[in-house]
């Protein structure tokens, strides 16, 4: 979303817009043209330069009609377009975003990621989650079809990305990083028989001096719901993670008071597809999980 805290868009929320940029970088539009158009579109009550739902629209569709002769005169040639580009996108984003965090030694999974960054990956995960190959869709309210089910959940997942403050102050999801180690990735495993529901985490920590890694590993239950969302007025799937314990080295701590796994306790689940999967916090949906399947 672009527009700021009064649901206005003015040239500053413009320059947020992925779509745009994208076309500007190919020179598919002028930056003299973009401004041109804004500067045509009807502005909000009250207000100089922003656009309010409707003027935002006259404007999409003032860019839009500048391609319109060229699509026209096209038609027969169908161009191949892949359904899943926006999937690949964010796959590539999140790669560039690892190799730079690699190359000035950042943390790895996005936990050093600048705002802007952060919003650029916010803004290609909520174009994703309206795609047709999604697998998560709103649940009927009466016979709950269209819920997803746990066993498309079970499996081994690889932590790529997430923007929450919680882990970012942490460095990692247990809180054991720090000094001389560092947070070197995570893992998930989910299980599911007709009776019980385990997780377990897998978090590597790097030593920065010679000497061996070590795992942190975090035990637990899991389960998966659907529950009205308090922002969305709408159904929603919930993933829930009860801890159980917490084993590193020749301790295992019981995990029900450890503050720092907070943030992945309980989750909505907003994208799914074969192997990629996001996770949004349940209060505060700027707040991504994403999870690759191993």
């Amino acid at each position: 979303m672009i527009a700021n805290e009064s649901y206005l868009v003015g040239r500053d929320e413009i320059k947020r817009w992925g779509e745009l940029n994208d076309m500007l970088n190919e020179e598919d539009i002028t930056q003299a043209e973009v401004d041109a158009l804004f500067d045509s579109a009807p502005k909000a009550p009250g207000a100089v330069d922003l656009l309010d739902e409707e003027g935002f629209e006259s404007f999409f569709d003032s860019i839009d009609n500048l391609f319109e002769d060229e699509d026209d005169g096209d038609e027969e040639a169908e161009p191949v377009i892949d359904e899943k580009e926006l999937k690949e996108e964010l796959l590539e984003l999140l790669e560039d975003l690892a190799k730079l965090a690699e190359d000035e030694g950042q943390q790895l999974c996005g936990l050093d990621c600048s705002e802007l960054e952060q919003e650029r990956v916010l803004e290609v995960v909520g174009e994703l989650e309206r795609e047709p190959y999604n697998q998560v869709v709103v649940p009927d309210g009466v016979t709950g079809e269209g819920a997803i089910t746990k066993d498309q959940l079970t499996g081994e997942w690889e932590f790529i990305y997430s923007s929450s403050s919680t882990m970012k102050y942490n460095e990692g999801l247990s809180g054991l990083a720090g000094g001389l180690t560092k947070f070197g990735g995570l893992r998930q495993t989910l299980s599911s028989t007709k009776f019980l529901s385990d997780v377990e985490y897998t978090e590597q920590l790097e030593t920065k001096l010679l000497g061996a890694d070590t795992e942190v590993k975090i035990t637990g239950d899991w389960d998966l719901r659907t529950e009205v969302s308090l922002f969305t007025g709408k159904l929603s799937n919930v993933m829930s993670v009860t801890p159980d314990r917490v084993i590193y080295g020749p301790r295992s701590d019981k995990a029900d008071h450890w503050k720092s796994l907070g943030p992945m306790n309980l989750l909505l689940l907003t994208y799914l597809d074969e192997d990629l999967r996001i996770m949004r916090g349940s209060t505060s949906t700027d707040t991504l999980f994403i999870w690759r399947r191993i």
